[in-house]
C-alpha cells in the first residue's frame, strides 16, 4: 500500500480525534436524538440549514425550532403542522421560515422520505442537489431574499456550505458524528462544506489557494483532500471546522497560536 503523504496521516490522526467527544458544540447533535429515520433526516436538515452565525445562537434557535415540531419533526411537517408565529432567525423573517418549513412538509407528503426525492433525479451529487433546491424554492412559493440565503442554489457560484454540510451527516457512515442514512449518494461522491474556518485553514496549508470561498474553492479544496481519501474525503471536514471553531488557527500567524499548531509543519503561513 502506498504511504499516504504527512499532511494526509496528520489529517487522519485529526479526523480520529475530533470525535463524538466535541458533538456538543456541532448542531449534528440534534438530528442524533431521534430513533425514525425519516425524523432524523428531517432534524438534520432543519439544523444544517440553520447553521450559520453564532454557535450558541444557532443552538438556541435550532433547540427551540425542532421542539416546536414535537417529537416527531417528519410527522408534523408531512401533516402541515407547522407552528405560526415563528420568530426570525438572522436574515429570515418567520414568515419565511414558515414557508420553507411547509415546503419541507410538501416534499415529505409528496415522497415519503427526503432521500427519496433526493433519489428522484439522475445525475450526480451536485445535480440532484441543484433539483432538490429548486423542488424546495417551488414548493416555498415567491421567492424573498431571506429564502434565497437559506436556500442557495449550486449553479449560483456558491459553496452550499450547509447543503453539503446535510449531505456530509446523512451520507457518510454513523461514526458517532456522521448519521449514516442515506444510500443514494457515496461518501466519494460529497463536496467540503466549506465556511471561513475551513476556508481559511485550507489556504494556509495549501489546500486552496482562491480568495473566494466559492464553489470552484470547495472543488479545489476537496480533490486536494481526494488525494489523502479517495472513498471519503469529507471525513475530514469535523476535524478542520471544530479546528477553527476553536480558534486553534486564525488564518495569520499569531506566535501564541501558531506555536502550538500540530500542523505548524506543514503550514505556508510560517
Amino acid at each position: 500500500m502506498r504511504k499516504k503523504p504527512p499532511l494526509g496521516a496528520k489529517l487522519d490522526e485529526m479526523a480520529r480525534r475530533f470525535g463524538p467527544g466535541h458533538l456538543d458544540f456541532d448542531p449534528v447533535r440534534f438530528p442524533r436524538r431521534y430513533d425514525d429515520p425519516r425524523d432524523t433526516e428531517a432534524a438534520a436538515l432543519v439544523a444544517a440549514l440553520f447553521a450559520y452565525g453564532n454557535v450558541k445562537a444557532i443552538g438556541d434557535y435550532v433547540e427551540g425550532l425542532l421542539g416546536k415540531l414535537g417529537p416527531s419533526p417528519a410527522r408534523a411537517l408531512a401533516q402541515n403542522r407547522v407552528p405560526e408565529g415563528l420568530g426570525p432567525y438572522r436574515f429570515q423573517k418567520g414568515p419565511e421560515i414558515e414557508r420553507f418549513l411547509r415546503a419541507l412538509g410538501a416534499v415529505l407528503g409528496e415522497y415519503g422520505t427526503l432521500e427519496a426525492a433526493f433519489a428522484s433525479v439522475e445525475g450526480d451529487a451536485e445535480e440532484r442537489l441543484e433539483a432538490f433546491v429548486r423542488v424546495l424554492r417551488r414548493k416555498a412559493g415567491r421567492p424573498s431574499p431571506g429564502l434565497l440565503h437559506l436556500m442557495p442554489l449550486p449553479s449560483d457560484g456558491s459553496a452550499c456550505k450547509r447543503w453539503w454540510m446535510f449531505l456530509r451527516w446523512v451520507v457518510r457512515p454513523d461514526d458517532g458524528l456522521d448519521l449514516g442514512l442515506w444510500t443514494c449518494v457515496t461518501p466519494r461522491d460529497l463536496r467540503m462544506p466549506v465556511d471561513t474556518h475551513v476556508a481559511r485553514i485550507a489556504r494556509a496549508l495549501g489546500l486552496a489557494g482562491r480568495k473566494t470561498a466559492d464553489r470552484a474553492f470547495a472543488l479545489e479544496l476537496t480533490e486536494s483532500l481526494r488525494a489523502f481519501c479517495p472513498e471519503d474525503p469529507t471525513r475530514y471536514d469535523f476535524a478542520l471546522a471544530h479546528m477553527g471553531i476553536s480558534r486553534q488557527c486564525l488564518g495569520r500567524r499569531v506566535d501564541t497560536v501558531c506555536e502550538v499548531c500540530e500542523l505548524r509543519v506543514h503550514c505556508k503561513l510560517r
